[in-house]
């Protein structure tokens, strides 16, 4: 399958290892439209399509699973198959005929021949190191949240992401990554590395339909009351939503509307923890915060977007991130929506107006802030405005990215 014209050099954007999880396709999302603003070149997205043994390969870990469930006395069946292709391609499909898309067999040699085939002139970003034969390539490493958190990790996950780094590291002549604390964690731990690590530049894109979305009615479907602060953050321990509800818990108690609630979207669980979710609500209840706080579970990214938009706030209490505030501060900020973020190094990378900090962990600081924000909402950008935002950050990732993928094919 391919689409587009036939003029200018081809840059690769290979999907494999961003196709399973929503931030690598914002992050892929992004990429695109910094190489899409260099008209003189074309882009393919190389999605893979499994191939008839790496699904039979997923069949032994399945049934190890199915035993050791069977030992603690459930029955749980269940196969983790490949991303698959059309699934991809859906996320992708407002890109069309802007990007061309191509599928191949998922195998070295299945991603070299297309690579071959295409004539791409380079590839940028790649999780892992790239095939012998392929063109210059740009690699990406996403965090180091193995080594800050090791607790979340088993020692085979630690040992695994080492590795992968250290191949990537190793592999490369040029790196990206989201973040300058991404590049000073690589030096620290693997001293000489961030002499070929570039930190792309923060630049939050809304997608085009997003300014036309429509709070009210995302309001109505999911029973949120008019004003509401927001955490659009999957419920995984380090990112910190108990600090968020102390904090709403104490925005009431120091006077705030009665009438302002806290909306939690994303799925409300922790695969390391599976008590973890339990301890959420316990608190809601000890709080007394029952029917303030909703939790909405996964919803769709639409509706995500327009909850969002008609927030007071998104806050954002987390302890960690490799992106510069995460997933749901850039989509914020995209947007206009005022972010109130933990003073982590990587969230203090942003400069912006309408985001402010408070310190790890402090319910009470986070509270002050909230009272302010809802006492006097600042006026927001327009549309116009938004645009041009936009637009500028797209053209600061589309410099960095040809700087990046010129010293690759200059190593070569």
């Amino acid at each position: 399958m391919s689409t587009g014209d036939a003029s200018g050099r081809l840059i690769a954007v290979p999907l494999k290892e961003f196709a399973g999880w929503d931030g690598g396709i914002d992050f892929v999302r992004a990429i695109l439209e910094g190489l899409l603003h260099d008209h003189s070149q074309r882009v393919v997205a190389l999605i893979p399509r499994p191939t008839f043994i790496k699904r039979v390969r997923k069949v032994p870990g399945a049934v190890l699973r199915c035993l050791k469930a069977l030992v603690r006395g459930k029955v749980e069946w269940k196969l983790d198959l490949p991303i698959r292709p059309e699934v991809v391609c859906a996320a992708l499909e407002d890109f069309v005929p802007r990007v061309q898309i191509h599928i191949y067999p998922d195998s070295g040699r299945g991603l070299r021949s297309a690579l071959r085939r295409l004539g791409a002139c380079a590839a940028i970003p790649c999780i892992r190191p790239m095939p012998a034969g392929s063109p210059p390539w740009v690699g990406y490493i996403y965090d180091f949240q193995h080594r800050h958190f090791p607790q979340f990790f088993t020692e085979a996950q630690r040992a695994g992401r080492d590795a992968a780094f250290a191949r990537m590291l190793g592999s490369a002549s040029v790196v990206v990554c989201n973040s300058e604390a991404v590049r000073d964690d690589a030096e620290r731990f693997q001293p000489g590395s961030a002499r070929k690590i570039v930190a792309l530049p923060f630049a939050p894109i809304p997608q085009r339909h997003w300014l036309d979305l429509d709070p009210a009615a995302a309001r109505r479907r999911h029973a949120v009351p008019e004003r509401y602060f927001i955490v659009c953050n999957q419920f995984w321990i380090h990112k910190d939503h108990p600090t968020a509800i102390r904090a709403f818990a104490g925005f009431r108690a120091r006077g705030g509307d009665p009438g302002v609630a806290l909306v939690c979207t994303g799925t409300v669980q922790d695969y390391r923890d599976p008590r973890y979710p339990g301890t959420i609500r316990a608190l809601i209840r000890e709080l007394g915060l029952e029917g303030r706080v909703h939790l909405l579970g996964h919803i769709p990214k639409d509706d995500q977007i327009a909850l969002l938009r008609g927030a007071i706030a998104v806050l954002q209490p987390t302890w960690f991130e490799g992106g510069r505030g995460g997933g749901a501060v850039t989509d914020a900020v995209a947007l206009g929506v005022p972010a109130l973020l933990s003073d982590i190094a990587v969230n203090l990378e942003i400069v912006h107006d309408g985001c402010r900090f408070f310190p790890k962990g402090d319910p009470v600081g986070l509270a002050a802030l909230m009272l302010e924000l809802a006492a006097a909402e600042p006026a927001r950008p327009d549309r116009a405005e938004l645009v041009r935002r936009a637009e500028e950050g797209i053209a600061r990732l589309s410099r960095a990215l040809a700087d990046v993928i010129g010293a690759a094919q200059e190593a070569r």
